[in-house]
């Protein structure tokens, strides 16, 4: 149940806000059905406010970490979006179905808002409450949704609605009784159900109902056949996103602006198109209706042609009227009515007909009329053929008077060249009656003009105009007219706006699909790209998941030039690094766990004949006479070397800390190294006369003077004697040198001890460090002695260096101090 309760309603509206916003936008007159008739003209503003509200929720889900007013944003534009189109698209034009389902959708984004601080979307709720709803109205309003969507289902429509009741309930169990197999199966019968929707309003073309139906669709098959959300992390998703935007967005925005641009320069062309037409028309027109009153005019008072009716010589007239009508191209029938109607004489096209025509409108109008030439309502003649003509009375004197009429037919009409292009229907009609002359569609004549029912008499009242309105079925038209001078006459050119922008929706398919399709390529090249460059990633992801682990190959393999190569190398740098320090970490680690031991150990040493010799003080003093005089030096003799030894150790210990904090520091003065080293060689022969000849001396008989610290140096020579003692046999001698050389006073303690390994030469002089051969031939010590005379020679800014031939070869240690550079480093 996961799947199903973390789906939102505003996923959903998203993906329904950015098809309808990219249809409005880009194809805005398919909304000029007649029940969209109040949104129609703002359908691009609506459709930019369902777009941007579209895109800034998406932009929220695909970044989260943007600052929550976006997603906020978003909804808010969306819901004003979706409030408008329910109340223009539902309400207004009382549809049921657009109520509902427009109705559920803002209810659940605003109560979704809730549900989501617990986790929970309501995207199964809404489809639930969807199709039970749906379904109540199939069954007991059917005609609904067969005005609306569903004629083709007609005779079914309530089988469908009880499968929909069906399914809806199927669907509010499972999410009630949180079973999935519940809510994927009916979730499943409702993607069928929703699919034979898209099919039956794609039939019906509607735009609207298509991308609703379409998205909710794909919204059930979703749920029912996702198991598991894909997670969105990773550098592969932050690439996915970041070209979707880069590449969709873009295309979109300027796609939607050329749409735009496009249908205005159509709408301009079409308005321009149909008033150019209504001109062309109305111009032809008045040049026909001046030329033929002028025609009439000039017959019914020529005085010859009076002359010839006044004295019924008929075949004078008969040639004067067929003129009329042959020789001016204008006419195609021409007759002479005396004043109680009956027929003259007539044209050669109507020498068959004759008899009595004062029953005809225009030839009583005629008579009433004056002299003026007066334009008849379209009639049928007696041969069925659709006719308008002019009449003009003629004063034959003493009282008599007599008809002159020029017919002209409407079929003639009909086949008169029109500026109008197919796409544009035309209408002529008399606005006396509201009969038709000529009709470019259907041919029709003398019925009532269609347009008449379209923009009723007040609004042709003007004299020229252009309009948008509903045709009977609901479609969209443009209406330009205009009234012809001087006539009763109506011209009428009208065009389906669905036609008329037919390129632009072409256009904008193109747009659409150039968009889908970049945003495709796009997508799977960020894929590619991401692929390699998350495999990178994970690459230096496992080496730092292994950093610092010994026993595990930390470098990280490196390819190219670019920046992640750069990091793997500085990766790679860092991990040897890491390795080195790790290593002096172990081995200081050793030395430190090496040294607590040793320091416990010679710690212990001299402490432990320390306490047995005063508990055998104590005891002897408690018990009887003391000790001999002799005894008694002996004791104290002991005591004390083991005093000194302990002291020497904490010495040399606090000598290290000293180092360690920097705060090793020396007190240099005029000195005389050669007086400096017989003391320490005296001292030592004194403090240990069984070793007094193996120890010699080597110094000039002049001083060599320098500035030095004397404590320090009486030290390092200290050491070095009592180390080369301590490793010697006690038959070996040990000699110490002290001579002057070009530019400094060099110091040599030799011995024929036991030598030092190659190996541990290097270390020698390293804290806590003692050589294998050192450790196995225990003569006490912490290893810190070598140590403590580097520090003080390079203090004094000397060198101190040992050389052996190796275990069982002897040791030389030299010690060379500067008198020059003394000073400094005083």
């Amino acid at each position: 149940m996961d799947i199903l309760e973390q789906a939102r309603v505003e996923w959903f509206a998203a993906a329904f806000g950015i098809v309808v916003g990219i249809t409005m936008v880009f194809v805005p007159y398919e909304f000029g059905a007649a029940m969209f008739q109040y949104i129609y003209p703002h359908i691009r503003l609506l459709g930019s406010l369902f777009l941007v509200g579209s895109a800034m929720m998406l932009v929220a889900f695909m970044y989260p970490a943007w600052p929550a007013f976006v997603g906020g944003m978003g909804r808010a534009f969306l819901l004003g979006a979706v409030a408008v189109y329910w109340w223009a698209a539902g309400v207004l034009p009382v549809s049921l179905t657009g109520f509902v389902l427009y109705l559920f959708l803002m209810v659940a984004l605003v109560v979704e808002r809730s549900t989501l601080r617990r986790g929970r979307g309501l995207l199964p709720v809404f489809i639930a409450a969807l199709a039970l709803c749906f379904g109540g109205v199939m069954v007991w309003v059917p005609q609904e949704f067969v005005r609306f969507a569903m004629a083709g289902l007609g005779p079914y429509m309530r089988w469908v609605g009880l499968l929909f009741f069906m399914t809806g309930a199927l669907l509010a169990v499972g999410l009630w009784r949180r079973e999935p197999r519940y809510c994927r199966l009916a979730l499943g019968g409702l993607s069928l159900l929703f699919l034979n929707m898209v099919i039956a309003v794609a039939t019906r073309g509607s735009w609207s109902g298509l991308s609703v139906y379409s998205v909710l669709c794909l919204s059930c098959v979703l749920l029912a056949t996702v198991r598991r959300w894909p997670t969105l992390v990773g550098v592969r998703w932050r690439l996915f996103r970041g070209m979707a935007l880069a590449s969709v967005l873009p295309i979109v925005g300027m796609g939607a602006v050329a749409s735009f641009l496009a249908q205005k320069a159509l709408e301009e062309e079409l308005y321009g198109k149909a008033q150019q037409v209504v001109a062309s028309q109305q111009a032809w027109l008045e040049r026909t209706a001046l030329i033929a009153s002028s025609l009439l005019r000039v017959q019914g008072q020529d005085p010859s042609f009076i002359a010839l009716v006044r004295d019924g010589n008929r075949e004078g007239m008969r040639e004067r009227v067929s003129l009329l009508a042959h020789q001016s191209g204008l006419f195609d029938a021409a007759w002479l009515l005396d004043e109680s109607g009956d027929t003259l004489v007539s044209s050669g096209w109507l020498n068959q007909a004759g008899g009595n025509f004062a029953h005809r409108a225009y030839f009583q109008d005629a008579l009433r009329g004056g002299a003026q030439v007066l334009l008849s309502r379209p009639f049928l003649s007696r041969s069925g053929q659709p006719f308008i003509v002019f009449t003009v009375p003629m004063d034959l004197g003493a009282g008599r008077r007599a008809v002159l009429v020029g017919g002209l037919s409407l079929r003639r009409f009909g086949l008169q060249p029109t500026l109008a292009s197919r796409s544009y229907h035309m209408e002529m009609f008399d606005r006396r009656d509201g009969s038709l002359l000529r009709e470019t569609e259907r041919g029709d004549v003398i019925t009532l003009s269609p347009v008449l029912e379209l923009l009723g008499v007040r609004t042709l009242a003007r004299p020229e105009g252009i309009q948008e309105v509903f045709d009977d079925a609901g479609r969209r038209i443009v209406v330009a007219h205009a009234q012809v001078a001087g006539t009763p006459w109506m011209v009428v050119v009208t065009a389906r706006l669905r036609e008329a922008f037919a390129p632009v929706t072409r256009m904008g398919a193109w747009v659409v699909a150039i968009a889908v399709l970049a945003g495709a390529i796009a997508l799977m090249l960020s894929q590619w790209v991401g692929r390699d460059v998350a495999r990178r990633l994970e690459t230096l992801r496992d080496g730092f998941a292994v950093l610092g682990t010994p026993s595990v190959e930390q470098r990280v393999p490196t390819r190219g030039d670019d920046e992640i190569t750069q990091l793997s190398l500085g990766f790679n740098e860092m991990a040897a690094r890491i390795d080195r320090t790790q290593k002096e970490l172990r081995e200081a680690i050793a030395s430190r766990d090496q040294f607590l031991s040793m320091a416990s150990h010679e710690l212990r040493t001299p402490l432990t004949p320390l306490k047995a010799t005063l508990e055998l003080i104590i005891r002897q003093s408690g018990s009887g006479p003391g000790m001999s005089p002799e005894r008694q030096r002996d004791t104290f003799a002991r005591l004390k070397r083991q005093v000194d030894r302990l002291t020497r150790l904490i010495g040399d210990m606090l000598d290290v800390s000293r180092l360690q904090s920097g705060r090793f520091t020396l007190k240099v003065a005029p000195m005389d190294v050669g007086a400096l080293a017989r003391e320490v060689v005296e001292r030592i022969q004194g403090a240990r006369p069984e070793r007094a000849r193996q120890l010699t001396l080597e110094v000039p008989a002049e001083p060599l003077v320098g500035r030095w610290d004397e404590q320090r140096l009486d030290q390092l020579l200290t050491n070095l004697v009592e180390n080369a003692l301590r490793y010697s046999p006690p038959d070996m001698p040990v000699v110490v040198r002290v001579h002057e050389e070009a530019d400094c006073v060099r110091l040599d303690v030799e011995d024929r001890g036991i030598g030092i390994p190659r190996e541990s030469l290097p270390q020698l002089f390293t804290p806590f460090f003692r050589a294998r051969n050192a450790a196995e031939h225990y003569a006490g010590g912490l290893g810190l002695g070598l140590a403590i005379c580097r520090e003080i020679v390079e203090r004094h800014g000397g060198s101190i260096q040992a050389t052996s031939d190796g275990p069982g070869q002897g040791t030389c240690f030299t010690v060379r101090l500067l008198r020059e550079a003394v000073a400094n480093a005083a």
